[in-house]
C-alpha cells in the first residue's frame, strides 16, 4: 500500500516546484511507494472548502502535513514552515517530512 500525497497550490507563489522536489528527495532516500498530485485552486471559495493555509499545502493520506489553526483560507496566502532551526522557510523541511511519510 502506497501513501498518496495531494500538495494544493495557487499561481502566486514559487514554492510549488521546491515541495515536490523535497518530496520526492525524501520518498526517494526512504524507499517509499507514493501516489503524487497536484491541485490549482482557483478561488477563495475553494480555499476555504480545503482549508488552503497557503501555497503549498501538502496532504498525506488525506490529512494536512502541519495543519495552521486559522480561519483565514485565501487563494493568494504563500504557505511557510518552521524549519529544523526554528526559523522560516517556504518549504517543509526534510525532516519533517521524513517523520510525517514514515508514519503514513
Amino acid at each position: 500500500m502506497g501513501i498518496n500525497l495531494l500538495i494544493l497550490h495557487n499561481n502566486s507563489c514559487p514554492s510549488l516546484e521546491p515541495t515536490v522536489q523535497r518530496i520526492s528527495e525524501v520518498l526517494e532516500e526512504n524507499n517509499l511507494k507514493a501516489s503524487l498530485s497536484t491541485k490549482l485552486l482557483e478561488n477563495d471559495q475553494e480555499a476555504r472548502d480545503w482549508e488552503f493555509a497557503g501555497s503549498p499545502t501538502i496532504y498525506i493520506n488525506d490529512i494536512q502535513f502541519e495543519p495552521i489553526d486559522s480561519n483565514l483560507y485565501r487563494l493568494e496566502n504563500c504557505r511557510t514552515f518552521i524549519n529544523d532551526e526554528g526559523g522560516i522557510s517556504p518549504v517543509p523541511s526534510k525532516n519533517k517530512l521524513q517523520k510525517a511519510l514514515l508514519k503514513a
